[in-house]
């Protein structure tokens, strides 16, 4: 990936981290992309379910690549008789990682408000050690809440602002870059992957990258419940390639600055001659990249194409990336990589 490209990719990624995007509540984030990709002169096909289908010209067997724009969030449940707001997950959000986030809360009459996180016992001083730490285990419903940053004491203020069960509650991404090329955020799952795409999107438009295979790109908004992308996919396509991202831990293969290729999900072992050219096509062009297993808790827009029955190669390719559904980290090592992955796989 040359300098420009490269510029371009981490200045969507960091314009994509200022649009909340809670799964369910996209319609933001849709309106920029799709506003990204006309820009770019490429007609863009919408759903109702939501979601966007781009398709980047090439010839001969179809081939899609899908990101995800919506994000992991928070969901109002109740409202307190103290004013404080009880909150469900939308996706895999863990409490641990929720406390003491700041959040905004939409209502459905168009209003957001700030407020953050915290435990319905969140002060060191007044609480025992342990009960302290245990404080969370009981998850969002018994343990966390949400403080709202207006003058509410009581549920009757609460719902004078407007709020209500169902609204949604997004949480604030903190996004950084830092030193060494690290990036650090929430929603670099998959954020990272569909700024990824925007470039790839802009090489093939400025006739930088050629695909020689028809070549599509999918930005699907219903990932992080499970939904997937099995949805609007061209008749035509052979192969599926989710760009998700790799998961960085101990005893894991994958590295903040490596590609990733996932072998094996929580469900799926997916397909081996695409992972095999994948792989060849990495290793014929320098790419930095791991293959490893994502177990036992990771699913990606694949599993819901596999699922549905249509008849396509999958695999998983993205970026290495560090406390998976918290506050994440990568390096842009690790985003060059996945580029020059696929754009030597689809050339």
């Amino acid at each position: 990936m040359n300098g420009e490209l490269q510029q371009y990719m981490l200045g969507q990624l960091e314009r994509l981290m200022g649009i909340d995007s809670t799964t369910s509540c996209c319609y933001e984030i849709e309106k920029y992309i799709k506003g990204e990709f006309e820009s770019m002169g490429y007609a863009v096909q919408t759903f109702n379910r939501g979601g966007l289908l781009i398709d980047l010209g090439g010839e001969g067997e179809g081939i899609v690549l899908s990101a995800h724009a919506d994000a992991i969030g928070l969901m109002v449940r109740r409202i307190l008789p103290d004013g404080t707001l009880t909150v469900l997950p939308v996706g895999g959000v863990r409490p641990e990682y929720a406390d003491l986030a700041n959040v905004r809360v939409y209502t459905r009459a168009g209003a957001v408000y700030t407020g953050t996180v915290r435990r319905k016992s969140s002060c060191v001083h007044t609480i025992q050690p342990d009960a302290f730490k245990k404080s969370t285990l009981g998850g969002f419903d018994e343990n966390l809440v949400v403080t709202l940053d207006k003058n509410v004491s009581t549920e009757a203020d609460v719902t004078a602002l407007g709020i209500r069960c169902g609204d949604i509650v997004a949480i604030d991404p903190n996004f950084a870059f830092a030193d060494d090329g690290y990036i650090k955020s929430r929603f670099l799952d998959d954020k990272a992957c569909v700024a990824v795409l925007m470039a790839m999107a802009k090489a093939a438009a400025e006739k930088q990258l050629k695909p020689a295979r028809h070549t599509w790109v999918h930005i699907s908004v219903t990932e992080e419940t499970g939904m997937g992308a099995a949805y609007g996919l061209p008749e035509d396509i052979t192969e599926f390639i989710a760009l998700d991202i790799g998961c960085v831990a101990p005893g894991q293969y994958s590295s903040e600055h490596k590609a990733s290729i996932c072998a094996r999900d929580a469900r799926w072992a997916y397909d081996y001659r695409l992972i095999s050219g994948l792989c060849e096509a990495g290793d014929k062009n320098g790419v930095d990249y791991a293959v490893d297993i994502y177990y036992p808790s990771y699913g990606s827009d694949v599993s819901g194409v596999l699922a549905s029955g249509r008849d396509v190669r999958g695999a998983v390719v993205g970026p290495g990336v560090r406390t998976t559904h918290g506050y994440e980290r990568t390096n842009v090592k690790a985003l060059d990589n996945t580029y020059d992955l696929l754009a030597a796989y689809i050339r």
